[in-house]
């Protein structure tokens, strides 16, 4: 992780060289592509990008990993996912590098290190909106909900998630269960963070949820 950086004359000559080359149109310090208060939206549009295959954040990520490169980083939105492997967060909302900034775990479950991350994204990059993205038919849940003893490290993602479930009615649905962990979660991160919990109360941190359905590729986002 970076911040911005300065570049000397001679190596930005360079880089308008290699930009010229690539086919990049120009290379300035970047702003946060997704503006405060736009995010659900821009996310959404993005979703909707993804499910109608116009996808086109690929048609400027040669562009993108120069500016970055030279510049630094400067996301605008914290993505808190899952580790499953159907939920990459930029694929799925069309944004490209340099945009979010992501941590991943089984059943995106709050911990101390994506806390930290998250931290340093709100106070040294930027990031002006946090999203706890569950999704359908995620493993992590369904184990906990079984509740059968797992090996190693694994009931450190089961034990996070429990506390999601309490008050749910029986039997558990998995997707109703997926959606108490989102909030959970989401509840949890402010919680353990004054860093966030303050960015949040002051309005320069905004919290949102969202499930993705693994079958459709759709993103529903909570209220």
């Amino acid at each position: 992780m970076n911040s911005m950086t300065s570049i000397t004359p001679l190596r930005y000559s360079v880089l308008l060289l290699v930009a010229s080359l690539t086919g990049c149109a120009s290379i300035t310090p970047r702003t946060a592509g997704i503006q405060p208060g736009k995010a659900r939206e821009t996310l959404q549009a993005g979703n909707e990008r993804f499910l109608a295959g116009g996808m086109h954040a690929h048609s400027w990520h040669q562009e993108r990993v120069i500016q970055t490169g030279a510049f630094g980083q400067s996301p605008s939105v914290g993505v808190l996912t899952c580790a499953d492997s159907r939920t990459p967060p930029e694929i799925i909302f069309d944004e490209g590098i340099g945009d979010l900034f992501v941590v991943r775990t089984a059943g995106n479950h709050e911990d101390a290190g994506g806390t930290g991350t998250f931290e340093y994204g709100v106070a040294a990059l930027g990031v002006h909106t946090i999203l706890v993205l569950g999704h359908t038919k995620c493993g992590a849940v369904d184990a906990t909900i079984e509740g059968n003893p797992l090996p190693g490290s694994m009931p450190t993602f089961t034990d996070a998630i429990r506390p999601a479930l309490a008050g749910l009615a029986s039997p558990i649905e998995l997707t109703a269960a997926s959606e108490a962990n989102v909030r959970y979660q989401m509840k949890r991160l402010l919680e353990q963070s004054e860093i966030l919990r303050t960015a949040n109360r002051d309005g320069k941190l905004t919290m949102l949820g969202g499930m993705y359905d693994v079958s459709t590729g759709r993103v529903r986002f909570l209220d």
